[in-house]
């Protein structure tokens, strides 16, 4: 009996190597890494979310032609159905044909809104895999930051949309400009930091449990983090860096969003916390005396967790919204008061 059992331990310790050795080594999860946004290059405008402002997008355009970019976008792309920038099979195939377009360097979605999250299963995500593009955007378009990561493995960047900061009057915010476009552009010597006291912001990144930890960076808009949840497109956390924002939520649905991460055990095993900025509308009706303010949520829910944990980072809906590369290995260091970026998610 004790000969069966050594046996049964040899084989159980043997097929354990070699499952762990073979996910260790699956090519397909190597994440794929977009060519650099040179002077000179093709972006492209497209709609998969929400309909578009014409006045906003073409003062967009004209900004970044005067920075050296050639601007494609089809002559469609101010439709408009209901509240989306058109049906779900006109928005997924203008964004799969920018994919498809040998010329397009980088896509750069209008807006966010409403509606990505409808044209998740109409993409090709083999296609998607062999084309790797710079990819930007907020908001609506974290559901496809989600997909994009984990079902084609490429690198994509949580940045401020063109109808917002670049389409903006005032133009993109000086710190979120020099972010941009170090994130998009810059791939020799690649360093990209950011400090917890950053030049120019009021809000100063605090820290909620101290700690180093690095990791996959995942994540995004809060809302639309939840909004997959239970389908294949939900985000994987195990061993990330998990960042969440939001805008127009009172505490109690920032509060029901976080449970239900909770609930389903994505809040476990996580390496650290980043939480953005979480700003409300100047329209929306403030919130009783006695409802718990937005940082006693958090608090309560990230007090006691056994990983960094750090708040008021300055990315979300705000004029302060600094661009972070989603599926890049990352670092919060609450000793140095940094976030860095570990690896170039850019190639020459």
């Amino acid at each position: 009996m004790k000969s069966f059992n050594k046996h049964i331990i040899i084989i159980s310790t043997i097929f354990s190597f070699f499952f762990i050795f073979s996910c260790s080594s699956d090519s397909s999860s190597i994440m794929q890494k977009p060519p650099a946004l040179l002077v000179g290059d093709t972006i492209a405008f497209c709609a998969p979310s929400g309909f578009l402002d014409s006045v906003r997008m073409s003062l967009a355009e004209t900004r970044l032609e005067e920075k050296g970019f050639y601007i494609v976008r089809e002559d469609s792309i101010y439709r408009r159905w209901g509240y989306l920038a058109g049906t779900d099979a006109q928005r997924a195939s203008e964004l799969m044909s920018y994919f498809k377009d040998k010329s397009v360097r980088a896509i750069f979605p209008g807006t966010g809104g409403y509606g990505s999250t409808r044209i998740l299963s109409m993409l090709d995500y083999d296609i998607i895999k062999s084309n790797p593009k710079i990819f930007i955007g907020f908001s609506d378009i974290t559901a496809l930051h989600i997909a994009f990561n984990q079902l084609a493995n490429l690198i994509t960047f949580h940045t401020p949309n063109p109808m917002y900061g670049l389409g903006s009057k005032k133009g993109l915010d000086p710190i979120s400009e020099l972010y941009f476009w170090s994130l998009l552009m810059n791939s020799n010597d690649y360093t990209y930091e950011i400090p917890f006291d950053l030049y120019g912001d009021s809000l100063k990144v605090q820290t909620m449990v101290p700690g180093i930890a690095s990791g996959k960076l995942v994540g995004g808009n809060l809302s639309l983090i939840c909004s997959t949840m239970g389908s294949v497109y939900e985000a994987e956390t195990r061993g990330s860096i998990l960042f969440i924002e939001d805008v127009g939520e009172a505490p109690y649905r920032i509060d029901r969003y976080l449970s239900e991460l909770k609930l389903a055990g994505k809040l476990d095993l996580v390496n650290g916390i980043i939480i953005g900025r979480f700003s409300r509308r100047e329209t929306e009706a403030p919130d009783r005396s006695t409802d718990f303010k937005m940082h006693q949520v958090f608090q309560q829910y990230f007090s006691i967790m056994k990983v960094p944990v750090i708040f008021n980072f300055p990315s979300g809906h705000g004029s302060k919204n600094v661009s972070l590369p989603l599926g890049c290995i990352v670092e919060i260091n609450t000793d140095y008061e940094t976030f860095k970026v570990l690896e170039p998610p850019i190639k020459n």
